[in-house]
């Protein structure tokens, strides 16, 4: 059942404005040889500004790394996270020890995952693994999903099983559970109290034209499907887009139309709206208000194609192309990255340089 109240209309510049999105020549991370799979944003060194962690290889062995800002939003400082080269998916900054400073967390394919520790001055040094050697390991979910107060990790292995790791309070994971199937082909995981009951839950975006799942916390057994059912799902984002106080779900996917599945009281997320082309590789997914306008809008980053943006008013969707038809996008974050309130677009691509576009205001008409 496709939704009454949010449409995309074919002729979308009456109902939407452009912003003036620009790369700049020092707006890049990274050299163009690099698989870039992701990236994370943060105050690294907590000196008020946002610092960069890009996961580089996927399948292939390359070094992980961090971008200082300078202040201004450029990055003309890095270093490399740890001192061996890793095939990475993720990098995730969170602070996982409670201590008030970021630390990064790495997500490994065929490679046991890590956990690197940060000094309060943005220096990391490595401190353990965890996870399975034989896990393909896409995705990390990290909450507080037992609610003790400290971050825990939810980790999506495609083909393989997927398992939580529960914070022991020092950040460390010994103690592991597994949900789900362990032929489920998960890429993606994130946290939401979907059905509203004080627990967290898990939405998992599947691969190989396997439904998406939610696994309802605290026991992560009891599970309902979204989607078409043959979905080639790369990423899932949890927001309230039509703000009727029920989160929603939007999933991309590759080689069909996006979609976004709307909340209710029955938590079963059957009304839907798709947005995108049916030929769009997508691939990277971001929410957050580009225009300030108190809507959450919707950023994509696809294979070979150019990138798009969807600007939300609130009854349509309109789509605006930004960046290069070149690049192969695998991450998109958002992020004010040059202090002047509002938010950029930071892109990893594989193959290509990393790219980060500043926001610089709608476009006058």
């Amino acid at each position: 059942m496709k939704f009454p109240f949010l449409s995309i209309l074919a002729i979308a510049l009456m109902y939407g404005q452009k912003i003036d999105f620009k790369n700049h020549p020092y707006g890049s991370l990274g050299k163009d040889n690099l698989l870039s799979a992701n990236t994370s944003i943060g105050d690294i060194d907590n000196d008020g500004d946002v610092d960069i962690a890009v996961a580089n290889g996927r399948h292939w062995s390359q070094f992980n790394q961090i971008f200082y800002n300078d202040g201004s939003g450029f990055f003309r400082r890095s270093k490399l996270i740890g001192f061996e080269a890793n095939t990475s998916y993720l990098a995730n900054l969170v602070d996982i020890d409670n201590d008030k400073d970021l630390d990064i967390v790495v997500a490994n394919d065929r490679i046991k995952n890590q956990i690197f520790k940060n000094d309060g001055k943005g220096n990391f040094t490595f401190d353990a693994f965890f996870g399975r050697q034989i896990s393909n390991t896409r995705g990390l979910c990290l909450a507080d999903l037992n609610s003790d107060g400290f971050m825990d990790i939810a980790e999506a292995n495609r083909k393989s099983q997927n398992f939580i790791y529960f914070n022991d309070g020092r950040g460390r994971f010994k103690n592991e559970i597994a949900f789900g199937d362990s032929f489920e082909a998960t890429i993606n995981i994130v946290a939401s109290d979907v059905n509203q009951d004080g627990n967290l839950d898990l939405i998992l975006a599947n691969r190989n034209k396997q439904t998406n799942r939610i696994y309802f916390g605290p026991t992560f057994k009891d599970f309902i499907y979204f989607g078409e059912g043959d979905d080639e799902t790369r990423k899932v984002v949890v927001a309230d887009m039509n703000q009727d106080g029920f989160d929603d779900i939007i999933a991309i996917n590759v080689g069909d139309k996006n979609f976004i599945y709307f909340g209710d009281e029955s938590y079963q997320f059957k009304s839907f709206l798709p947005f995108g082309r049916s030929v769009d590789k997508t691939m990277a997914l971001a929410v957050g208000d580009l225009n300030q306008d108190g809507k959450l809008d919707i950023v994509v980053g696809n294979n070979n194609q150019s990138n798009q943006y969807y600007i939300n008013n609130g009854s349509a969707l309109t789509m605006f192309d930004y960046g290069l038809r070149t690049t192969i996008t695998y991450g998109i974050t958002l992020g004010d990255v040059d202090n002047d309130g509002d938010l950029d677009i930071i892109e990893a691509n594989s193959g290509s340089e990393n790219l980060i576009y500043y926001n610089n205001g709608a476009l006058r008409k």
